[in-house]
């Protein structure tokens, strides 16, 4: 699909659209309308994720970024956090950089810290509409974790 002067893959325009409806339904049921850090950390333990879709998300993050050539801290303070991102709190980057490693007992609050930065990055970041074909799969682990909810 041409949209402007990009040629967007319809997956992913299919998989953008899921991923805007889910954030919206998460935000609305689980955080009273305004989703932050502080609420994802607040009930990230009692929510149900599907292990299989959390570990989908892990495997699908840990390719990028060994794509990337990055460390889990790199990863986590750099490209969830790219050019001029406010950088999240450092308890919230042990959260994601534990996730990234898959170890821990919060895999949740780090899994679901990971899909705010990717919606921020999305809504607020980086506009690079060129380079979102290269991030199907990561839209598509990131629906599923969220369908899982």
């Amino acid at each position: 699909m041409q949209i402007k002067n990009f040629i967007l893959n319809d997956e992913l325009i299919l998989e953008l659209g899921k991923f805007t409806v889910l954030w919206n339904l998460f935000e609305k049921e689980y955080c009273r309308n305004n989703c932050t850090p502080a609420a994802i950390e607040r009930i990230g333990n009692q929510l149900v994720i599907n292990e299989t879709k959390r570990k989908e998300l892990y495997k699908v993050i840990n390719f990028r970024r060994v794509w990337f050539l990055e460390t889990a801290e790199q990863y986590a303070r750099i490209s969830l956090h790219p050019g001029n991102a406010r950088m999240s709190r450092e308890h919230y980057i042990d959260y994601i950089r534990d996730f990234i490693e898959y170890k821990g007992n919060d895999l949740n609050i780090g899994c679901l810290l990971v899909i705010h930065r990717i919606r921020n990055n999305l809504m607020h970041g980086l506009k690079i509409a060129e380079q979102l074909n290269d991030q199907l799969d990561l839209f598509k682990a990131v629906n599923g974790v969220l369908e899982s909810i």
